[in-house]
């Protein structure tokens, strides 16, 4: 047998690399960017999302003239189609917005400077205005207020709540029993109207609920399950309290934190702490006492457990700058937010760890009214509203951002 000479190896290689290259490039045809375009993923078995054709896009989205200098001198020519705006085309001099008008929801990525605020913000925040849609916005310098809360104001005739968490003496007021306040009110001029009552107790449960469970997961309670749920119905009974029965200038969420620390305290002969005592002098049928039903009729242990939970829950409350914000009327509440033209601003100061809580807890509570208002009117809004979270990766985690979902 010969050996085999150099020449011959050499060409032996030549011809696996050739076929490798064969082999890279039919690869390549099968599972590049252009076929995974025209194939749905997984081959079917996972879903059908793929990349848009042309004819898909101009099927999806409305395209809607992007005016707006006419819009802020003409109100007839404002567009009547409400939704985001994805994207735009320029014909001629002409530039024509891309116009979701689904009720979706959207996620603009993109690194810093690369222009999410004013080449996508900016222009949405402007449609959002000449359709009329009430919208929330967070900021984190204060830049989108300064921008576009006069040109709202001004042209749109919005009406503008700032909550200004770098300067809360600028701010305006965000009182969190606002809407428990304004129907307990009202039950109390109107007894027979039960329907005030009961609103007022639908709020009071909702502001317990996104204190209790702000920032956390009830995934993760485990046997602990007991003292949140307990410390959520103790918080919506010392609420009702609160705003039934103290001065217009108490009713705020620092007056509950009293209230419960001091009710804390032992109790004489045979009640445990003055707050079962108190609950004693209510009527027996009165709703704040069902409400703390299952912290009262516990241990002392579990009972002082719970009223732990609830303090430790209201300790993130106890700041002097957010009391002007907190103990102050609310500008814009849910009702007005969803039945008028209303921008609210949130301005959070990024380097201020504090803070965040306070961010997500707005977002959560306006959230859970909205739905509320949903309700109310058959499951839909009578006009779209839309959040327009900025920097929302720097906010506390909402815990119920999983469960957020849009209604028109």
């Amino acid at each position: 047998m010969r050996a085999i000479g150099s020449i011959e190896i050499l060409i032996i290689v030549a011809a696996v690399m050739g076929g490798l290259f064969i082999c890279i490039s039919f690869a390549s045809h099968l599972y590049g960017l252009n076929s995974i375009r025209n194939k749905t993923v997984g081959n079917g078995q996972h879903g059908t999302a793929k990349w848009a054709n042309k004819k898909e896009i101009k099927e999806a989205y409305r395209r809607i003239p992007y005016e707006p200098g006419r819009w802020r001198e003409d109100e007839n020519s404002r567009p009547k189609e409400q939704g985001i705006v994805v994207g735009c085309e320029t014909i001629g001099k002409d530039t024509v917005g891309l116009v979701d008008t689904g009720d979706v929801h959207c996620m603009m990525i993109g690194a810093a400077g690369v222009g999410k605020t004013a080449f996508w913000l900016y222009p949405n925040i402007e449609y959002a205005c000449a359709s009329g849609m009430s919208f929330l916005s967070t900021d984190t310098k204060g830049d989108i207020l300064r921008n576009y809360g006069t040109i709202a104001s001004k042209y749109y005739g919005y009406h503008i709540s700032v909550i200004d968490l770098r300067n809360p003496m600028r701010s305006h007021g965000n009182n969190l029993l606002h809407l428990v306040n304004k129907y307990m009110d009202l039950y109390a001029e109107h007894p027979e109207t039960i329907a005030y009552k009961a609103k007022a107790e639908k709020y009071a449960k909702i502001i317990a609920k996104t204190i209790i469970l702000s920032g956390m997961d009830t995934g993760s309670f485990g046997q602990n399950a007991y003292f949140y749920d307990a410390a959520e119905g103790l918080l919506t009974a010392s609420i009702l309290l609160v705003s039934e029965f103290c001065k217009p200038e108490e009713r705020h969420i620092v007056s509950v934190f009293k209230i419960l620390q001091e009710l804390l305290a032992t109790g004489n002969g045979k009640q445990r702490n003055q707050f079962q005592s108190l609950m004693n002098l209510l009527p027996s049928d009165h709703k704040a006492r069902w409400f703390a039903g299952a912290a009262l009729n516990t241990s002392e242990q579990s009972m002082a457990s719970v009223m732990s939970t609830a303090l430790s829950r209201l300790n993130a409350f106890l700041d002097s700058e957010l009391e002007t914000i907190l103990c102050n009327d609310t500008e814009i509440d849910a009702e007005k937010f969803c039945n008028e033209k209303s921008a609210i601003f949130i301005i959070m100061p990024e380097e201020d760890s504090s803070k965040y809580f306070m961010v997500s807890l707005i977002i959560q509570q306006l959230y859970r009214e909205i739905l509320a208002v949903a309700d109310e009117n058959g499951g839909k809004l009578k006009n779209r509203v839309v959040f327009y979270c900025d920097e929302f990766g720097t906010c506390a985690t909402c815990s119920q951002l999983k469960r957020l979902r849009t209604r028109q």
